[in-house]
């Protein structure tokens, strides 16, 4: 016995070294994520929308379009000049002054309007899918992040799990050498495993803080240290035909963007063919001599000679750019299907592989653990046959849990590639501090 107490003695002092540098983490143990006034993941959609800045930047982009759309068909500013003539030198006695006062227009051609406006519209659209695909990358990391909280959550259920059967396992070893049918040494390992459960559930409560922690940044709630969520993880996923995936492809944002680039990019050469014609000038003007109180009147045009420049360079540019963007397009569509496949490859994999744990392995793991355990109780089995049970078990309920993450996080890739979800329309700031925890 004198062996057994110093043993534990020993066990637990080694314990206490390694638990004592682990900061504690109070936001964790008040964390309800299933609580009714957690966030739910729609209302964090809905803050990262408000919150997130380079929505903001888009919304500032998107109103200088519109202006700049709205002047695109203005004309050029006609051009007033005033010229005096015979003001000094070396003149005839009978030369008069001379004021002439001119006014100038000049007038585009060549589609010049019409291209503007075209490509004031193509940067409208552009900015509008660029505008929904940066969102589409914002909404997969907020439910990324969410998912990461519920993950979390669940693993902390499960060491709690786990830290119960320990202790349970320890008491009954316990009677076991009390009563004289174990050797002490056996009491020694089941309270060292006790220990060792509680130093993994402190572990996963940091790591249900991190999580938290990391939601809050994700969401720009910068005020607030954790964010407390409620909602559950989803067991079953439906999973679309692969074919019918491939076909939605057509509608993804991200293709939509790389069409609407190409787009641009062709507004862009149509407007420098057009900016290739030289635009007359046409004037009128008024000649006044004031000595013979007499008024003349002039009008005239001008016209550029395109004998050097002829918008040769930006020409060039523009097409260059026009073929990239088609190019670009191309390679999004090879890219998009490929990831498309992977996703719905993942998806189908994760789903089976939770569905076999479910139904196949768990419950049996299970029922074998209780089994063991009643015969441990009965002095059927030694410490070391219950102890690899439980494990087991622990281990595929553990693997299910990462199956069931696994399929979620394909399916939050699938959502991102297709388009979903849109950005919320904000009509009014939502006042959703209730649902956050305080530091």
């Amino acid at each position: 016995m004198r062996i057994k107490r110093f043993a534990l003695c020993i066990i637990i002092f080694s314990v206490g070294l390694w638990w004592a540098p682990i900061p504690p983490v109070q936001a964790a143990d008040t964390i309800t994520v299933s609580a009714p006034g957690g966030l739910t993941l729609e209302e964090a959609l809905v803050l990262a929308s408000q919150n997130r800045q380079e929505l903001k930047g888009f919304r500032a982009d998107l109103d200088a379009a519109a202006v700049k759309l709205k002047h695109a068909g203005l004309p050029p500013n006609p051009e007033l000049q005033v010229e005096w003539d015979n003001l000094g030198g070396d003149l005839p006695a009978d030369d008069v002054k001379e004021t002439t006062v001119s006014l100038s227009q000049p007038f585009e051609i060549g589609g010049k309007p019409s291209a503007r406006k075209n490509r004031g519209q193509a940067e409208i659209m552009r900015l509008q899918h660029e505008q929904s695909t940066t969102w589409l990358d914002i909404a997969a990391e907020v439910k990324m992040a969410f998912l990461e909280v519920l993950g979390a959550h669940e693993r902390l259920a499960l060491q709690h799990e786990a830290e119960q059967i320990a202790s349970e396992l320890a008491a009954i070893t316990h009677e076991r050498v009390a009563a004289g049918e174990l050797a002490a040494t056996e009491e020694t390992r089941a309270e060292a495993r006790k220990v060792e459960t509680m130093v993994e559930t402190r572990k996963f409560k940091t790591l249900l803080a991190e999580s938290e922690f990391n939601l809050a940044m994700t969401l720009m709630e910068t005020d607030k240290a954790t964010v407390t969520v409620s909602g559950h993880l989803s067991q079953e996923v439906a999973i679309p035909d692969q074919q019918t995936l491939l076909a939605e492809m057509q509608n993804s944002p991200l293709l939509a963007l790389r069409q609407s680039e190409a787009q641009l990019a062709a507004s862009g050469l149509s407007l420098e063919q057009a900016n290739a014609w030289s635009d007359p000038s046409f004037f009128v003007a008024l000649r006044e001599i004031p000595d013979q109180d007499a008024r003349a009147v002039s009008v005239g045009f001008s016209v550029p000679l395109p004998l050097f420049q002829r918008n040769q360079a930006a020409l060039a540019d523009a097409s260059a750019t026009a073929q990239k963007a088609i190019t670009n397009k191309e390679n999004t569509a090879r890219r998009l299907q490929t990831e498309l496949i992977k996703a719905h490859t993942m998806l189908s994999a994760a789903d089976q592989e939770a569905r076999t744990l479910r139904n196949e392995v768990i419950s049996r793991v299970t029922e074998a653990a209780e089994a063991v355990r009643e015969g441990f109780r009965a002095g059927k089995f030694r410490y070391s046959d219950v102890l690899e049970a439980s494990q087991s078990r622990e281990q595929a309920k553990v693997r299910h849990l990462e199956a069931i993450l696994d399929l979620n996080r394909a399916a939050i890739s699938l959502d991102r590639l297709l388009g979903r979800p849109s950005i919320p329309e904000i009509s009014h700031q939502s006042s959703l501090s209730h649902h956050r925890s305080t530091p």
